[in-house]
């Protein structure tokens, strides 16, 4: 190869492969844009985790939740469901010996004597996924969300929600345990279900 052919070799590469220096200000600005919109994906993330969290998050499978008669006792005498944050639900009392109930949830609910128990799931409401409290005052699960309202048993009392509370199915053990399979989640009864027929009995929790 020619000296000149050489040369114009050498120029075009050189030419090829020189990158221009990006600027101090335009680093910069990247790095900015960058970080902000890392920021704000993590935070973004980490609202739809608050108010979509999972159902039965830390528990799956069919859970042994306490002794049966003693859950019922607690319940009874404190008028409060007893919740269980780790499964995602609140765990109520249900009365087989009306037949309403039974018919309505005797197949898929724990029953032991004429007592019934029941887990809610009272982490996510079917109408947006906020997390459901009980209002100790009016007696009900009060979503502070968008204002939906349930009764002791779960069913639709008022508000957007579609639907009563989601539960799952339970059973009472050979060793008198209150079982809950986390994972099989029913479908919350429809807005028509009053089988409790329960007033509002105190003031509400949240704004209508």
């Amino acid at each position: 190869m020619h000296d000149d052919e050489r040369g114009d070799t050498d120029m075009a590469d050189k030419q090829r492969f020189h990158l221009k220096p990006v600027e101090r200000r335009t680093f910069l600005r990247y790095s900015l844009l960058g970080s902000v919109g890392a920021g704000l994906g993590g935070f973004a993330l980490a609202s739809l985790g608050f108010l979509w969290p999972r159902p039965g998050d830390g528990l799956f499978g069919e859970v042994a939740l306490g002794d049966a008669e003693e859950l019922a006792a607690q319940i009874a005498g404190e008028r409060t469901p007893i919740r269980v944050p780790e499964g995602g639900i609140s765990i109520i009392t249900w009365d087989p010996t009306e037949s309403a109930a039974e018919g309505a949830y005797g197949e898929q609910h724990a029953i032991f004597g004429s007592t019934g128990l029941m887990a809610l799931n009272t982490q996510s409401c079917p109408h947006l996924g906020c997390g459901v409290p009980w209002c100790q005052s009016s007696q009900w699960f009060e979503c502070p969300c968008h204002g939906s309202r349930y009764n002791r048993y779960g069913e639709w009392t008022g508000g957007p929600a579609p639907r009563g509370l989601d539960r799952y199915p339970s059973f009472v053990d050979d060793d008198g345990q209150f079982v809950a399979d986390l994972g099989s989640m029913l479908t919350g009864p429809a807005r028509t279900a009053n089988v409790l027929e329960q007033s509002q009995e105190g003031p509400s929790c949240v704004d209508a």
